[in-house]
């Protein structure tokens, strides 16, 4: 029996090969399967270093504000917002010069639209720069291939300002709240470290489908200033309030980490740091942190870099 063609050229019948097979689709448990936890066997940080202490600054400009009912803009909240770009962020940016502090900026691919001057100015410090969302969109239901395109268009956000051999191997994910899949998302589109997570003190690998690894380095929100200083939040305690947070997680931090391996993790905002009070309290606590020599400022990527060295493999 001979084969026959169609006018594709393309064989078909009885003696015709057949049809690739196509990949079976994944069940939804496995859909839902995190990638796997690996703890790492961190004894000490590098050599002279008592206290690593990561200060970051999430850099959004309003994405987050809700509308109002009938998708009206809520000025009071975006506008809140806004004053990261327009203002906070030259404030933020001139005291960590003043203070010779390098920083980690996440920085969301909308703002860097909006108001490109504020990122290359950050990335021009030698700050780290970092994705968080294009405009803070929510990913714990969404699809792979919805994930995976924001992070791509987060990224080109940003590249189009500082610049396409700009390095971005940093994520935060915009509200805190992951998917299954994001940490294989991030591996396969380059990243080497992630700070979404609330869940420990010390940083751990994340193992993802493909065999590589991404650092994850927890952070906490009990120290942040917004909810303290800034409106809409609840403004509890103020900057005197804020200050004796900040202080007491240092005091507390610095004295276990003569017994075990700590670090001190600072998220803040360039719409609510940067405001004239809250910036000097920032500024107060920084100048007594600086007086310890054994306290060290680092970037994400500095722990990322040593926790990979003690997990014998880089990523």
């Amino acid at each position: 029996m001979e084969i026959i063609f169609d006018a594709d050229g393309r064989p078909h019948g009885p003696l015709a090969a057949p049809p690739p097979r196509r990949e079976a689709k994944k069940t939804q448990a496995e859909r839902e399967k995190m990638a796997k936890e690996v703890q790492l066997p961190l004894k000490s940080w590098p050599q002279g270093i008592r206290l690593p202490f990561v200060l970051t600054f999430e850099h959004n400009t309003g994405e987050a504000a809700p509308n109002r009912p009938g998708d009206r803009p809520n000025a009071n909240y975006f506008g809140q917002m806004e004053y990261g770009g327009r203002r906070g962020v030259w404030n933020v940016l001139e005291m960590l010069d003043v203070l010779g502090i390098k920083s980690t900026f996440f920085i969301s691919g909308a703002t860097a639209e909006k108001f490109p001057d504020t990122v290359l100015a950050a990335k021009k410090a030698g700050h780290e720069i970092a994705a968080m969302g294009y405009s803070f969109e929510k990913v714990r239901t969404v699809s792979p291939e919805r994930e995976r395109a924001i992070v791509r268009r987060s990224v080109k956000a940003i590249k189009d300002v500082c610049g396409a051999d700009t390095e971005i191997k940093g994520w935060r994910t915009p509200d805190y709240r992951i998917s299954p899949h994001t940490f294989d998302v991030l591996t396969s589109e380059g990243f080497t470290w992630d700070s979404s997570m609330l869940n420990d003190d010390l940083p751990y690998q994340m193992e993802c489908d493909d065999g590589k690894r991404i650092l994850e380095i927890p952070f906490t929100t009990t120290t942040s200033e917004k909810s303290h200083v800034a409106f809409p939040y609840p403004m509890r305690g103020g900057p005197a309030g804020v200050a004796s947070v900040w202080n007491n997680e240092f005091d507390i931090l610095y004295r276990e980490s003569d017994k075990a391996p700590r670090f001190l993790i600072l998220s803040l905002q360039t719409w609510a740091a940067g405001r004239p009070t809250p910036l000097r309290t920032l500024k107060t606590f920084l100048t007594r942190v600086i007086a310890h020599n054994d306290v060290q400022f680092t970037q994400c990527s500095d722990i990322a870099g040593w926790c990979n060295d003690v997990a014998g493999k880089k990523h």
